[in-house]
Parts: C-alpha cells; structure tokens; sequence
C-alpha cells in the first residue's frame, strides 16, 4: 500500500521507528514542497486575498493528510 509515496510499513509505530519515520516524513514533505511548514512559522495570508487564503488552505490540508497517513493506530 502506498499514498503520496509512503509505503505502510514506513509509518509511525510508537516510538520503535521514529527516526526512521522523521527521515522519511521530512523527505515527503520536501517533495511535495511543504516542508516548509514544519520548519518555519507561515503566516496566514491577508484575509483581503481570498485567492491566497484558498491556496493556504490546500497545502495546510495536504500536509495534514501526508503526516497523518504517516501514523499508524
């Protein structure tokens, strides 16, 4: 099984992988050009530019998904 490129067994399991898992979580995000979000504080686009708030919105949600993806229950 994969999504956005990582495969099953590359999730989280507690804290047996983690620096595994960070390794491959932080290149994900490189390659989906989000890494940014975990390593700089983005600030919220003006809320005059609804345009920007939109685009915010769906890297903000793409993150979201590809880390969350990334944990397994």
């Amino acid at each position: 099984m994969a999504f956005y490129g990582l495969r099953l067994e590359y999730a989280l399991e507690v804290s047996s992988n983690h620096v595994f898992w960070k390794d491959r979580m932080e290149a994900m995000l490189e390659d989906n050009v989000l890494k940014e979000f975990i390593d700089n504080d983005i600030p919220k686009p003006p809320t005059s530019d609804a345009q920007d708030l939109v685009e915010c919105k769906k890297f903000v949600g793409k993150m979201r998904r590809i880390t969350l993806e990334g944990v397994r229950d």
